[in-house]
């Protein structure tokens, strides 16, 4: 309240933080932290966090390890997420 009587001035900031929440439940077969919304339009990464979709020559899809898959052809690749599975020792683990 001092520093706004000193110096008025100076415009304060406030920081607004947005979070969205998607149901993700599809992955793909060979890589199980790539991960999909029900519509196969978004991929997201679940390792670091982030969505991945991008654009490559007006297609959409993502890059993983120097390949393109593309949205439109990734639907053999994908498997539904499962409640349970196995580990490497055959406990059943929930998810």
């Amino acid at each position: 309240m001092f520093f706004n009587y000193l110096y008025p001035n100076i415009m304060q900031y406030t920081n607004y933080d947005i979070s969205i929440n998607y149901k993700l439940n599809q992955r793909l077969k060979h890589c199980n932290y790539i991960m999909f919304t029900s519509d196969l339009k978004r991929v997201f990464n679940i390792r670091s966090g982030n969505e991945i979709t991008t654009e490559n020559n007006m297609k959409k899809g993502f890059w993983l390890n120097r390949k393109f898959y593309r949205l439109d052809k990734i639907k053999d690749m994908v498997e539904l997420i499962p409640k349970y599975e196995y580990d490497f020792n055959d406990t059943l683990t929930n998810l």
